[in-house]
């Protein structure tokens, strides 16, 4: 072998913004898995990137959302007219999962209506036991609580297509919808005011393709610009019969979890007084 063979190799050092340093085979290894590491770590505390941007239909979609609109928990009163006569309902909800539904009327006092976690449940001072209930059932005419509190459509819906559509009062954009897993209808056509975002109305279709019913957004609060004010239900599967919903009260509050405790009645005796010693079992007057 040649004397060339044998001679070290001299490294030059290498500049990293200021000093040299001499970095060796071992601490070049060892800084490349430092900067890997330093890499995933940025890369876990970075927000994650959207699969893809929402459309400008999404968009306004979303921001028409009456139900995505409201806050998490609040406390409502309501109007609730039908075939003439009216029913006022206080409705407390805390998150998605847990509604309850006080009746007003002196003769309904005591009852309740609870929905917990899909479930809906009547409570009333004359029964041995909670009454499981459809979660359609008809609180009056015909809204249900879904109606009520609204339906999210930019979550539980896609869209399936969006024209465009007009009416005395100016452009709509008319979005035809379909659930994405469980909803309360399986189809929707929902007709949003282009120059203000407000949903003027809302077509619910069953699987075979008949008109169920429809609601009218009619009037709005003018402090609240996704706060109703009336609404006007028309169950096409009962001749068009009109069910009216005005909003007396609204308050975003907290609510005390008690409220919805189906075998403890301590906290709704608490926030709502005492109840009848006896009062009927049954059910608020409803459509079947």
């Amino acid at each position: 072998m040649s004397s060339e063979t044998h001679r070290s190799v001299r490294r030059r050092p290498v500049t990293l913004g200021g000093p040299s340093w001499r970095l060796g085979p071992g601490r070049a290894e060892r800084l490349g898995w430092m900067a890997l590491g330093a890499l995933a770590l940025l890369a876990a505390l970075l927000p994650p990137r959207r699969a893809s941007a929402e459309s400008p239909e999404e968009d306004l979609l979303r921001r028409s959302d009456v139900a995505t609109a409201a806050p998490n928990a609040f406390r409502v009163v309501l109007r609730v007219t039908a075939s003439g006569k009216a029913t006022d309902l206080e409705v407390w909800r805390s998150s998605e999962s847990r509604t309850l539904v006080r009746f007003l009327d002196q003769k309904e006092r005591g009852k309740y209506l609870v929905r917990l976690d899909g479930d809906l449940w009547f409570l009333s001072p004359g029964a041995k036991r909670p009454v499981r209930l459809a979660p359609t059932y008809r609180l009056k005419g015909s809204a249900s609580l879904d109606d009520l509190l609204g339906i999210h459509y930019s979550r539980d819906y896609e869209i399936v297509s969006v024209s465009e559509g007009k009416d005395a009062a100016g452009s709509l954009v008319v979005f035809d919808l379909r659930a994405m897993g469980k909803a309360p209808y399986p189809r929707v056509r929902y007709m949003v005011r282009s120059a203000d975002a407000r949903p003027v109305r809302a077509e619910y279709t069953l699987t075979s393709g008949k008109l169920a019913s429809v609601v009218e957004f009619v009037e709005w609060d003018k402090a609240q610009r996704m706060r109703f004010k009336r609404l006007i239900f028309r169950d096409a599967l009962r001749g068009g019969a009109v069910t009216e919903v005005v909003l007396l009260e609204m308050e975003e509050r907290s609510v005390p979890p008690g409220l919805f405790d189906l075998q403890d009645r301590a906290e709704r005796a608490r926030v709502f007084g005492a109840t009848p010693k006896v009062a009927s079992p049954a059910l608020p007057t409803s459509v079947p």
